[in-house]
């Protein structure tokens, strides 16, 4: 699934998504839906919150968000799109990822490969796509390829021209590539990354000893081994387990006070 958020339909970022569906066709039989924020019934985030503490049911704002979500589980992959807007993302793209701000505590993406995909007229790509595969890693994907295109709005010379090329061409290999391990992961044979392993005990720990103030967290970590079933190795366990008595020795003033008298 490609969602795409520039308020330009038929703009570089989309120009540039198409190459990259050409090149992975060339590879395989791959099967491509775009979703252009620009189109799609998103309502700003409000700011409330209960969609992290409370559940996403309680959210206030009823529109296609879930309906998006259903889309991205559905789908093996996701290509998430976005020019380059001062330094960052578009507004459309960061109050979708604000909308689901909760996916970042809850991710429901493991097992799924992602590419992230960003074009800029002069700098800011490489911050872009930082922020963009930090957010998409927080929902649970594995972003295999990150892809920066430089598109001056002027007619670009052959050498900018093959640098971009060769860029998507090495992209599309590592996503087509990617999504070939997608059937082992569902079937659960993959071996669990150490940082993986470390990020869902940190927040189950967590939600352990917060329950009263973020109970739909509790409620998802609650008697998890991980995300999904998963091949967890013991030498991961052991050392995550030193790993966390270290990071909550570090953190013991950040929990909740007792102000209770």
């Amino acid at each position: 699934m490609t969602i795409i958020g520039s308020p330009r339909k038929k703009g570089n970022s989309y120009q540039a998504a198409k190459k990259l569906e050409e090149e992975m066709k060339n590879k395989g039989d791959y099967e491509f839906e775009y979703l252009f924020l620009k189109d799609a019934h998103l309502e700003s985030c409000k700011g409330c919150f209960n969609c992290v503490s409370k559940g996403d049911e309680i959210c206030p704002l009823k529109d296609d968000r879930k309906m998006i979500e259903e889309k991205m589980g559905e789908a093996d992959g996701l290509i998430l799109v976005s020019p380059v807007y001062v330094m960052t993302v578009t507004a459309l793209m960061k109050n979708f990822i604000d909308r689901l701000a909760y996916r970042c505590h809850r991710p429901a993406y493991h097992g799924k490969k992602a590419l992230v995909l960003s074009t800029t007229g002069g700098i800011g790509v490489k911050e872009t796509l930082k922020y963009m595969e930090l957010v998409v890693e927080s929902w649970g994907y594995d972003v295999v390829a990150k892809c920066g295109q430089i598109t001056p709005p002027w007619p670009q010379k052959e050498g900018m021209k093959k640098k971009n090329r060769d860029k998507l061409l090495k992209s599309a290999a590592e996503f087509y590539k990617s999504l070939k391990s997608v059937s082992l992961i569902k079937q659960g044979k993959s071996a669990v990354k150490f940082r993986d392993y470390m990020s869902f005990r940190i927040f189950q720990t967590v939600s352990g000893n917060v329950e009263e103030y973020m109970p739909a967290d509790y409620k998802y970590y609650k008697n998890k081994e991980y995300y999904k079933p998963a091949k967890i190795g013991i030498p991961t366990k052991i050392l995550t387990e030193i790993m966390l008595k270290v990071i909550f020795f570090m953190m013991r003033d950040m929990g909740p006070g007792n102000d209770k008298k």
